[in-house]
């Protein structure tokens, strides 16, 4: 579920600068762009495009083509770019940043205008006309697969007609299309009263550490730990030191009326994993996300039968509260 949202490494070709002295503010120019109609995609590189996790129909605008006239001579007249609907690109962006998107099936999302079966799209600038979007559309956000991550990769080919293709930013992008329910974001991490594990007093909580809650499901996240471990495990301290419980964390299930309520938890590493350790709700908690702040107040417990064999199986104590500070 991780996924890794670095720029894409798009080369830029410097030409030659040269500086001219028009006032007591010298400006520069790129030479080969000097006196040109220029066309560019806006923007390049990569881009997330988060819907919200809806049976309702939804669009965004994947990126613009923009072109820069130099007159209005330019602006009067016509301009034809092609781009290409590059599937292979995913692959490369995949290689360089260790993600893993698919192609977007077009039963999940189409775009508009739609590129030919050859991936060649055509966009006809009529005079007056200086922008273009290429628009993605969702009808129904809740039929994505969670497990998956999609994507839409663009080039752009060529410019006929009036304008040139920018030489000061990229002609590729990477766009993740993904889903986001009401609860996804970056939220810090406290105690409220402190961690106890019966069966070893050496083992505390490690407070504060930052979760990512990604969403997996209409009304679910799963807890992603950002500052110790970079993956599912609940960190925690042993004597002083950054430790963990091995395969134990968090997959937060709250109520489809939308009230806030946590209704369910899970374990990421599998229910239960060989080590049995399990979390589950503790009734006497606030156990609620809190839709005017954002925030969530979570008391459960880590079970462990396997060790702790009488019932309920109660191993570890957890108060928490986590404070939103912002979408990921």
């Amino acid at each position: 579920m991780k996924a890794i949202h670095n720029k894409l490494k798009i080369a830029v070709i410097v030409v030659g600068i040269a500086a001219f002295a028009v006032s007591c503010n010298p400006e520069t120019q790129t030479m080969g762009d000097a006196g040109q109609t220029l066309v560019k995609m806006l923007p390049s590189g990569f881009k997330l495009i988060p819907f919200d996790a809806k049976s309702v129909a939804q669009s965004a605008i994947v990126f613009e083509v923009r072109r820069d006239v130099h007159s209005e001579a330019a602006l009067n007249s016509a301009t034809t770019v092609i781009l290409q609907k590059d599937d292979a690109l995913l692959d490369v962006y995949n290689e360089e940043n260790e993600t893993s998107f698919e192609p977007l099936p077009t039963s999940l999302g189409t775009t508009t205008p739609a590129a030919a079966a050859d991936g060649k799209l055509t966009l006809d600038f009529a005079p007056g006309e200086f922008s273009k979007g290429i628009v993605v559309s969702v009808p129904d956000a809740t039929q994505f697969d969670f497990s998956k991550q999609y994507g839409l990769a663009y080039k752009l080919v060529s410019v006929s007609g009036t304008g040139v293709k920018s030489l000061a930013v990229g002609d590729e992008i990477v766009v993740q299309v993904g889903v986001k329910n009401q609860y996804d974001g970056i939220y810090e991490v406290s105690e409220v009263s402190p961690m106890v594990d019966i069966l070893n007093a050496t083992l505390t909580g490690y407070y504060p550490f930052t979760y990512i809650l990604e969403t997996t499901g209409a009304h679910s996240c799963l807890c992603f730990d950002k500052d110790v471990y970079g993956d599912y495990m609940h960190p925690i301290s042993s004597s002083g030191a950054v430790s963990g419980y091995g395969a134990f964390g968090l997959e937060v299930f709250f109520d489809p009326s939308g009230n806030g309520n946590i209704i369910e938890v899970r374990n990421p590493w599998g229910n239960p994993p060989a080590n049995t350790r399990m979390p589950a709700i503790d009734p006497s908690g606030v156990n609620k996300w809190d839709a005017a702040t954002g925030d969530i107040q979570f008391k459960y417990w880590m079970l462990q039968p396997s060790l702790v064999p009488a019932a309920p199986n109660i191993r570890t104590y957890f108060d928490e509260y986590w404070t939103y500070q912002g979408p990921r």
